[in-house]
């Protein structure tokens, strides 16, 4: 699909989603009258929208009614050659996974069981083979093993290492990762596409679907058993040409590109889009349909969708957007070029922000709540004493406070709201709004100095007392208390993760 065809198809869905539900297949029929293929595209996404945002989730044949796999009943308790059929664990998005027990050699493995549409097709089935053999060569902790490609009576299966644990979507799904897992989860990707890149294997649909944590903890990336092969900079496609094979909101610009080249940076550009997602627990490209298509066009028109949600892992912002660029040639050269980033990144001893304890952060948030209090009180007192500091240095005074207490308050209470909403951002967000917050409280107690000479000057010397005080307590704060909450709360970056 080339850029004009995916404007026209993006432009006839966001019109058509703008219809009543009544008169969208009417207009939908109009819109794409003598263009058959146009409407089953725009339709397509349509149904898609309907189920967001499991749109993200699906491959791209997975949406295409001519490519679905078929349902020819459960193959559980089956057997197939030298397999007996266990148990179904998963449907990916090449095909249904299941359990099975290798009688010859006593172990129990994966078995996928392929689409017939990629197997009927003598090219494909060619192409096929050959993928699953290089594939077989890939050997890393960080890799699900491919084992064999049995043909059992002229269908074809790929037999590999049974994983058990969790996928990193189920994960997302209780929110991001917890920073002592993010890191770590990142390398161990990067290094699979290391192995895979150096022996020829593009990925081409790296998602978290794709992506599990075993029992152990050891991450392990699946399906590089229908990768496709390389040679040089070309690559030999699995399907017939002008297929798309990948998912939707994980896929390069130049996969949707007709004849484009596909290489190891196309798997880059989805490492990028899901390291956001784990950071996050957000789709950088949004959670449906209507929003991944217009990035995805923006991107092939040659604009970079705006990005404005700072990641919790300091430095991770800067690799995850370089992945994600438009063009290839703008993204890392090589997976080998990413993961020494992500290692500086971890070597760095960068603190991240930990999860709140309550025996300690508690005392950073409470006082942010007491110095907000005691200083959305300066202008009030300045307010009561402006006539006796005489004119126009009173007024002027409690203006200026009044303007440097809002600021200070609104500041501070932002930082609060952070910490009880978003607290493994608040590390990042406090470093930038600080130096800010340290500049207005030192010039609201400056104000209450100066308040305090002119009440002096007018022989109100009790009074003056009582704002020399204050401005104490605000510069005692800033300097001695806010810097210990600030260590007890682990907000400081002098601590590194071990």
């Amino acid at each position: 699909m080339n850029k004009e065809r995916w404007r026209q198809v993006n432009e006839i869905f966001h019109t058509a989603l703008e219809q009543d539900t009544w008169a969208r297949e009417a207009y939908v029929q109009t819109a794409t009258a003598g263009d058959p293929e146009l409407r089953r595209e725009v339709q397509t996404l349509l149904a898609s929208h309907q189920n967001s945002p499991a749109f993200l989730d699906k491959p791209a044949w997975a949406v295409d009614p001519e490519l679905a796999l078929g349902d020819d009943g459960s193959l559980v308790g089956k057997h197939i050659g030298n397999y007996r059929i266990i148990e179904e664990i998963g449907r990916g998005g090449m095909g249904v996974v299941y359990a099975a027990e290798d009688e010859r050699l006593r172990r129990t493995v994966a078995f996928k069981a392929l689409p017939p549409e990629y197997t009927s097709d003598p090219g494909r089935r060619e192409r096929l083979i050959r993928e699953a053999r290089a594939a077989a060569a890939l050997s890393h902790p960080a890799i699900a093993t491919i084992f064999y490609l049995e043909e059992i009576n002229r269908e074809l299966y790929i037999i590999s290492e049974l994983v058990r644990g969790r996928t990193l979507r189920e994960e997302l799904r209780e929110g991001p990762l917890a920073p002592s897992h993010l890191l770590p989860a990142l390398i161990s990707i990067a290094e699979a596409l290391v192995a895979a890149h150096e022996r020829g294997i593009v990925h081409r649909d790296l998602k978290p679907e794709n992506i599990l944590r075993r029992d152990d903890g050891q991450i392990k990336v699946l399906d590089f058993g229908l990768a496709r092969p390389t040679t040089g900079s070309q690559t030999t496609l699995l399907t017939q040409e002008g297929a798309v094979l990948g998912t939707p909101g994980y896929m390069a610009p130049e996969q949707l590109t007709p004849g484009a080249e596909i290489d190891g940076r196309t798997d880059i550009f989805a490492f990028g889009v899901i390291a956001w997602e784990l950071a996050t627990g957000e789709h950088p490209f949004g959670t449906d349909a209507a929003s991944v298509i217009s990035k995805m066009v923006e991107m092939m028109e040659g604009k970079t969708p705006g990005l404005s949600r700072a990641l919790p892992l300091p430095g991770l912002d800067g690799i995850a957007r370089r992945c994600m660029r438009r063009t290839p040639a703008e993204r890392y050269p090589s997976a080998q070029a990413l993961l020494a980033d992500l290692r500086a990144l971890e070597g760095s001893r960068i603190s991240t922000p930990l999860p709140p304890r309550h025996d300690s952060f508690w005392w950073w948030q409470g006082h942010q709540i007491i110095v907000s209090i005691l200083n959305a009180s300066a202008p009030a007192t300045m307010w009561a004493a402006r006539n006796w500091a005489g004119r126009p240095v009173g007024p002027m005074l409690f203006l200026a406070s009044l303007a440097l207490a809002t600021i200070s308050v609104a500041l501070r209470l932002n930082l609060f709201f952070a910490s009880r909403v978003h607290p493994e951002t608040l590390m990042e967000h406090r470093t930038r709004v600080f130096p800010a917050i340290a500049v207005v409280d030192t010039l609201l107690a400056g104000s209450l100095l100066a308040d305090a000479v002119a009440l002096s000057k007018n022989d109100h010397d009790a009074i003056a007392a009582i704002f020399v005080a204050l401005a104490a307590v605000m510069l005692a704060s800033l300097s001695l208390i806010e810097p210990a909450t600030t260590a007890a709360a682990r907000l400081t970056r002098s601590r590194s993760i071990k």
